[in-house]
């Protein structure tokens, strides 16, 4: 009974780790989400940066990244192209994964600027897809 116990717990501890880095196959990659407008927005993630570009506007922006815990983390805008959006240089974004799809992306919800909806899903892509939709 004490094994069976023992073998419960170990089982438990496991799974409750593989859930805690689940969000890991995030911190890096291509992605895309769309913007509140509807447009596709393209990300470039690295180590300690993002990088954006809206499809349609074509506005270029830089992040500065960091993650706050298994399954979030904050952005700092420190570059655009968009004059309308440099009154945000410096400004950050804390950003909760909700629900992993796996490779396919995740739902998250943000304390986005007001122009953003506030919830939405980010969709993981290969390089060559992001790099056939940036040009």
């Amino acid at each position: 009974m004490k094994q069976l116990l023992l073998l419960a717990i170990i089982i438990l501890a496991v799974h409750q780790l593989q859930a805690q880095d689940s969000c890991s196959i995030y911190r890096k990659g291509y992605f895309s989400y769309s913007d509140s407008a509807g447009n596709t927005v393209l990300v470039d993630r690295s180590k300690k940066f993002q990088y954006e570009k809206n499809t349609v506007t074509k506005v270029k922006t830089q992040f500065r990244i960091q993650w706050t815990g298994n399954c979030s983390y904050t952005i700092t805008q420190t570059l655009t192209n968009s004059k309308k959006a440099r009154k945000y240089k410096n400004s950050s974004t804390s950003i909760s994964i909700l629900q992993s799809d796996g490779a396919n992306g995740y739902h998250y919800s943000c304390n986005c600027s007001d122009a953003e909806k506030g919830k939405g899903y980010m969709k993981k892509i290969s390089k060559e897809a992001y790099f056939n939709l940036y040009y």
